[in-house]
């Protein structure tokens, strides 16, 4: 029978769960696969979590780390260059410190995290001028790129 590298992952997956391990090592095991068969087995991965298993996962996919560790280690040539909870690591180099609004005019402004700002934020609510909002604050990748200089070395 043949079977797509998908049902290879799930099936390699079933059979390392199959017998309850309190510890697991997943090395890269979402890598090269489509996206509905990445959510399938992140949702597995999830849901043995859930049950109390210490999952130890390598992967290069920064969003994949974010979204399935409690805690993780960035690595740069084989050395441990940050680690913490991926949030924690996401805050600590947040070095713009500002927050984009994006108004229903089309404008875009960025505000600092100052009580000045604060105020001219609230204004933007309450005129009902704002259509979005995000931080600055960088996600996994970014942070990994500034550490590494944007190697991906192994």
């Amino acid at each position: 029978m043949n079977c797509s590298k998908g049902m290879k992952n799930r099936l390699a997956f079933a059979r390392a769960i199959l017998r309850r391990p309190t510890i697991l090592f997943l090395d890269e095991p979402t890598s090269g696969l489509d996206p509905t068969t990445v959510e399938a087995i992140h949702k597995l991965i999830l849901e043995e979590k859930q049950r109390g298993t210490t999952i130890f996962l390598t992967t290069h996919n920064m969003y994949e780390a974010e979204k399935l560790c409690d805690h993780i280690a960035l690595l740069n040539h084989g050395k441990i260059v940050e680690s913490g909870a991926p949030a924690q690591i996401c805050r600590r180099y947040n070095h713009q410190r500002k927050i984009r609004i994006h108004l229903r005019d089309g404008q875009d402004v960025a505000l600092a995290h100052t009580r000045e700002c604060g105020e001219k934020l609230a204004a933007y609510f309450q005129s009902e001028l704002v259509e979005s909002i995000h931080s600055t604050e960088p996600n996994l990748e970014t942070v990994f790129m500034e550490l590494t200089g944007g190697n991906l070395a192994i």
